[in-house]
């Protein structure tokens, strides 16, 4: 009697054990799925909220600027001058917005624009922006502020808006070049070509000519390249580079 009494003592430990352990287990095994549960939560709080944050660091109001003109693509700002003004790209290259206004019409004061030799996404070695230079002081006009030396040493930043971001350029140049058709004249596809085209700004560049050698561009740098018309001399252009600054994006 005794030893069946054992046996049923240790019977019932055992299912005791069995039955604690499958407690234990389930208990953990929720706490690990609640916990799973809160890290996805935060996670997708986290990506949200720094959609939030890009998107409220973007002043520009794409869907408005492209129900005007679909080819509004970007939006560039200097701080300190009056340039503050969607970039427009012709995706197929047909329309000529060096004569053509944001909201389609012919003429003067045509509009900011890059050509479709260069991508939308300002991460080519050089990308060239357009515009004229208005006797009102409008469209490019503003980058003339950058004629007087203490004005380009003060303001030394260009802003570019994507849709999705906010880029940030250091000016390194500001100088009085040839008419040459950049993008014909040199080879931006390559380092060897964009450091002939540096070259060539400080060598053959006129006066004025500016360089904040803080903002020289290296191997890794990418530029951008503000081109407009200087009003008695027909035969120059007048040309602000910024360096991409990849720290202030």
């Amino acid at each position: 009697m005794r030893k069946y009494k054992k046996i049923w003592m240790l019977s019932l430990l055992f299912i005791f054990i069995i039955a604690a352990g499958t407690v234990y287990y389930a208990s953990n095994s929720k706490k690990e799925e609640e916990k799973e549960e809160t890290e996805v939560k935060e996670l997708v709080l986290y990506k949200e909220k720094e959609e939030e944050t890009k998107t409220e660091n973007i002043p520009v109001d794409f869907e408005e600027l492209k129900k005007i003109n679909e080819d509004v693509y970007a939006y560039i700002e200097i701080p300190g001058t009056k340039v503050s003004y969607p970039i427009l790209q012709s995706a197929d290259g047909s329309t000529d917005y060096l004569n053509r206004t944001l909201e389609k019409a012919e003429g003067l004061p045509g509009a900011i624009y890059t050509e479709n030799i260069n991508s939308r996404d300002f991460r080519e070695i050089n990308t060239v922006i357009y515009g004229h230079n208005m006797k009102d002081g409008t469209m490019f006009a503003g980058l003339h502020d950058f004629d007087d030396e203490q004005f380009f040493r003060e303001h030394t930043e260009i802003k570019i808006y994507l849709p999705d971001q906010a880029v940030s350029y250091r000016i390194y140049a500001a100088v009085v070049f040839d008419d040459r058709y950049l993008p014909v004249s040199y080879n931006f596809d390559t380092l060897s070509g964009r450091q002939e085209f540096l070259e060539d700004i400080r060598n053959y560049g006129q006066q004025p000519a500016y360089f904040n050698e803080e903002y020289a561009p290296t191997d890794q740098s990418l530029l951008i390249t503000l081109s407009t018309c200087i009003g008695d001399q027909p035969s120059n252009r007048w040309m602000v580079i910024g360096v991409r600054d990849e720290q202030g994006e």
